[in-house]
C-alpha cells in the first residue's frame, strides 16, 4: 500500500486517516509510545553474504533485533541511528511538546515520531486546526537522513512524510537539524529546545497570513485562473485535437492538464476537511486543493508503492515542491488583490 505503514501509536484518540495502528486516549511519555508502535526494537548490522555464502568484503546487512527482518544493505563506515536516539529527542522536549504519533513505515525502514509544540494551535477557520509540530524521523536504509524539523505536518504514513520532508527542503535553515549516518547523532538533541520557542514565535507571527487567505473569496471562476497560474509550465505550447495530426493543433487548456478533474472535485467539496465551513469558496479551499493533490494524489501508478516514491522524490527536491511554493505565494497575493 502507498501509505507504507507497518506499525504505530497515536495519542489524544486522534487516529490516522487511514486508520490503523494503535489509538489511546489521552496520552502517554514518548518511550511508552514507541512501546505501543512497536518502534522500540534495535537495528543490528551483520556480516553480508553473496548467492554463494560468500562474505562481501566492506558491506553489513541492517536487521530488525526483534523480528530478524532484512531492512537494507550498507557500507561497513554506515552508522546505525537507533530508534534510541528519536526517543531521547521526544523526551528532551517532553516540557514544550506532547507526543501526538509514533509511525513504522515499510517494514522498519523508516521511523518517525510527530509531537505538538505546546500553544501552536490556530483556526484559520473555525473547525480547521492548524498545528506546528517537530517531526523526528530516521531510516535503516540510507533513504533519509537523521534529523528533526519543524512542520504544519501531522506524520502518519509515508504520504505525509514526504510532504513534511518536502516542506522542509525548501524552508528556511532553522527549520530543520539533520545528521549523517555516519556522525554522532546525539549531536542532534543539544541543538532542539533552543528552537523550539523560535519556531513558535514564527508559526503564530504567519497565522495572519492563512487566515487572509480563509476569508478571501474564490469563485469557480477565480479558481481555473489559480489553477491555470500554478500550472503554467504544463499549459505552454499546442496539444492536437486528434492525436498525431498536426493540422488539428490548438492551445492548451485547463481541461487538458490530467489533474484538473481532481483539483476540480477537491475545491467543490471532495477535499480533506472540506465540510468545514469557510473552505468551500475561499483561497484557503483552493490552496488546501491543490496541497492535497500533491501529497496525496500526484504520480499515480499501476504499483501503489511506486506512486508513493514517485511523489517522496518530487516533494523532497523535485518539481512539486516548486509547485508548492508557488501555490502558496499566488493563493497569499489574491488576499492582496
Amino acid at each position: 500500500m502507498s501509505h507504507q505503514f507497518s506499525s504505530g501509536c497515536f495519542t489524544r484518540g486522534r487516529a490516522a486517516w487511514h486508520g490503523l495502528g494503535t489509538v489511546i486516549d489521552g496520552t502517554v511519555t514518548p518511550r511508552e509510545a514507541f512501546g505501543l508502535a512497536d518502534a522500540d526494537w534495535q537495528a543490528i548490522g551483520r556480516p553480508a553474504y553473496d548467492v554463494n555464502m560468500q562474505p562481501i568484503i566492506g558491506c553489513q546487512q541492517i536487521v530488525r533485533s526483534d523480528t530478524g527482518a532484512h531492512l537494507s544493505m550498507q557500507s561497513d563506515s554506515y552508522q546505525i541511528v537507533q530508534n534510541e536516539q528519536l526517543i531521547r529527542i521526544a523526551e528532551a522536549i517532553s516540557d514544550q511538546a506532547t507526543i501526538d504519533a509514533v509511525t513504522v513505515l515499510a517494514g522498519g525502514r523508516r521511523v518517525t515520531f510527530t509531537a505538538e509544540i505546546n500553544g501552536t494551535t490556530a483556526e484559520p477557520i473555525p473547525g480547521d486546526a492548524i498545528r506546528q509540530y517537530l517531526v523526528g524521523v530516521t531510516s535503516h536504509d540510507g533513504t533519509v537522513a537523521f534529523q528533526a524539523m519543524f512542520s504544519p505536518v501531522r506524520v502518519v504514513c509515508q504520504n505525509t512524510l514526504s510532504a513534511a520532508l518536502g516542506i522542509a527542503e525548501r524552508g528556511a535553515s532553522n527549520q530543520r537539524v539533520k545528521v549523517r549516518h555516519t556522525r554522532n547523532a546525539n549531536d542532534l538533541i543539544r541543538h532542539i529546545p533552543q528552537l523550539i520557542d523560535i519556531q513558535r514565535q514564527q508559526f503564530l507571527g504567519g497565522l495572519p497570513e492563512l487566515t487572509a487567505m480563509a476569508s478571501q473569496p474564490c469563485s469557480i471562476e477565480q479558481f481555473r485562473n489559480y489553477v491555470a497560474a500554478v500550472f503554467a509550465d504544463q499549459l505552454t505550447g499546442t496539444i492536437n485535437a486528434v492525436r498525431g495530426d498536426n493540422r488539428t493543433a490548438r492551445p492548451k487548456a485547463l481541461a487538458d492538464l490530467p489533474q484538473w478533474q481532481q483539483l476540480q472535485s477537491k475545491f467543490h467539496g471532495r477535499a480533506i476537511g472540506s465540510d468545514i465551513p469557510g473552505f468551500l469558496g475561499t483561497f484557503w479551499g483552493a490552496y488546501q486543493s491543490i496541497t492535497e493533490y500533491l501529497t496525496h494524489d500526484a504520480g499515480r501508478t499501476k504499483d501503489p508503492s511506486e506512486a508513493a516514491r514517485l511523489r517522496l522524490e518530487s516533494l523532497y527536491w523535485g518539481p512539486a515542491a516548486a509547485t508548492l511554493n508557488k501555490a502558496h505565494a499566488l493563493a497569499l497575493a489574491a488576499t492582496r488583490a
